[in-house]
Order: structure tokens, then C-alpha cells, then sequence
């Protein structure tokens, strides 16, 4: 199968559609392309927030990040981003956590008595078809 490209034309509008626009001063919408040309014209300035947009910044206890420390930050941080860009093409690696005992003793004890439930179900059968022979 072909590829095709699929074009619209946009049928031109009838002689009393626009008769009755022009009596009633209507004028048109911006369209796609204009929607488009607009968005191309558009600067880092119209994405950047504004003083008002900023957040605001309370400094509780001495030793706490400022206002100005905090925009130094962002500061330094942005031109070692374009600096050093991150390595989009290296493989993604996730590990697992860490399992991570409080007391190494306790382990021991739950290791142990898991010998012992596993010796326990050896001894027994599995399936028993005399009702009379039940130890339980």
C-alpha cells in the first residue's frame, strides 16, 4: 500500500453567505495557519514568569535559603544544564532497593523457624485418604 497525501481545500463560500457578512460587518476568525504563525512569532520572554508569578519566599529559621540564594541556585544550575547536557541515548538502569535489617539476630530466628515449619510439612503427607489416621 502507497502512502498518499491527504490535502484539504476549503470550498469557497457562497454569494449570499458573503453578501449578508458584509451587511453585517462580520469579519473572520483566525484560521490555522494564522494560529500557527502566531505561535512561530512567540519568544522565551511570553514563557518566562513575571514578578508576580514568582513564588513567594519565607525564611523561617536563620540558615534557611533566600530569596536571592534561591535565584543564584537556579542560576547556576541552568548553565551547568547547558553545559553539560544529559546523556539522552545511555540505557535507563533501575535497581532495586536495598533491604536493610534493624537487628541481623532477628533474621537468624525467622530463618530458623522457617527450617523448622519446612521439616515439619516434610514429615507430614501431603494427601490422605484414611479419615481414621488423623493426628490433628
Amino acid at each position: 500500500m502507497s502512502k498518499r497525501n491527504i490535502t484539504f481545500t476549503e470550498p469557497e463560500e457562497p454569494i449570499f453567505l458573503k453578501r449578508i457578512k458584509q451587511q453585517a460587518g462580520y469579519k473572520e476568525g483566525p484560521t490555522i495557519q494564522t494560529k500557527k504563525e502566531a505561535l512561530d512569532l512567540a519568544t522565551e520572554e511570553d514563557f518566562e514568569d513575571t514578578t508576580e508569578e514568582q513564588p513567594t519566599v519565607v525564611v523561617l529559621n536563620p540558615g534557611d535559603l533566600s530569596a536571592e540564594e534561591a535565584v543564584e541556585e537556579a542560576q547556576k544550575l541552568k548553565k551547568q544544564a547547558e553545559e553539560a547536557p544529559a546523556d539522552l541515548t545511555a540505557p535507563i538502569v533501575f535497581k532495586r532497593p536495598s533491604k536493610s535489617t534493624k537487628d541481623p539476630s532477628s533474621k537468624t530466628k525467622k530463618n530458623e523457624e522457617n527450617t523448622v515449619k519446612t521439616k515439619k510439612e516434610k514429615s507430614k503427607p501431603l494427601l490422605s485418604f484414611d479419615d481414621e489416621e488423623d493426628d490433628d
